[in-house]
C-alpha cells in the first residue's frame, strides 16, 4: 500500500476489492477518518506493525476474512478512536447464532463503539453485554472451582494411598 503514504490531509480511504492481505503499509495519513477495506482478503491482524491512524472512527472489513475475535480485539487496541466497524459476511461473524450475542461480546471488549456491523448500539445492547460477561465470567468461575475441587480431592487420595 506504498501509494497511501504521508498523505496528511486524507480523511477517507477506499480501497475495496483490491486483494489487500494485510492493513500494514498505510503510512503518513494522521486526520484518516474512514477506511473502507471491504471485500478483500485480510485473514489476520498483526499484532505488530499496524498504521498509525489516531483519527480513525470507521473501519470496514466486511467480506473479509477475518476468523479469530483476537483480531477484532488487537484493532480496538490499535485504534482506540474507533467508534463504527462492520464485519459483516466474515467468518468470525458467521460463527455467532445471533447477532446479539455478537455485539455482546465485542461491547464487553470496546463499549464505546457507537455502530457495530451495520447496528446502531443502544443501551440495550450495553446491558446484554454486561449480562454476557457476567454469565462468561460465572460459568469460568464455576469450572475453576470444579477443577481445583478434583485436584484437591485427587491429592486427598493420593495421600491416603502413601499413608
Amino acid at each position: 500500500m506504498a501509494p497511501f503514504k504521508n498523505m496528511p490531509r486524507l480523511e477517507e480511504l477506499y480501497l475495496s476489492n483490491n486483494n489487500i492481505s494485510s492493513m500494514i503499509g498505510i503510512e503518513g495519513v494522521p486526520v484518516l477518518k474512514k477506511l473502507h477495506l471491504r471485500h478483500n482478503k485480510i485473514e489476520k491482524i498483526e499484532e505488530e506493525g499496524l498504521p498509525e491512524l489516531p483519527a480513525l472512527e470507521y473501519l470496514n472489513l466486511r467480506t473479509n476474512k477475518l476468523a479469530a475475535m483476537e483480531d477484532l480485539f488487537r484493532l480496538f487496541g490499535a485504534f482506540a478512536t474507533i467508534k463504527d466497524i462492520n464485519v459483516l459476511n466474515c467468518p468470525i461473524e458467521l460463527e455467532f447464532s445471533s447477532m446479539n450475542i455478537f455485539i455482546g461480546d465485542v461491547l464487553a471488549k470496546n463499549p464505546m463503539l457507537s455502530r457495530f456491523c451495520k447496528i446502531s448500539v443502544t443501551d440495550k445492547h450495553k446491558l446484554e453485554a454486561v449480562y454476557l460477561a457476567q454469565y462468561k465470567w460465572t460459568k469460568e468461575e464455576e469450572e475453576r472451582k470444579r477443577v481445583e475441587e478434583e485436584e484437591r480431592k485427587k491429592a486427598e487420595l493420593e495421600a491416603e494411598q502413601e499413608g
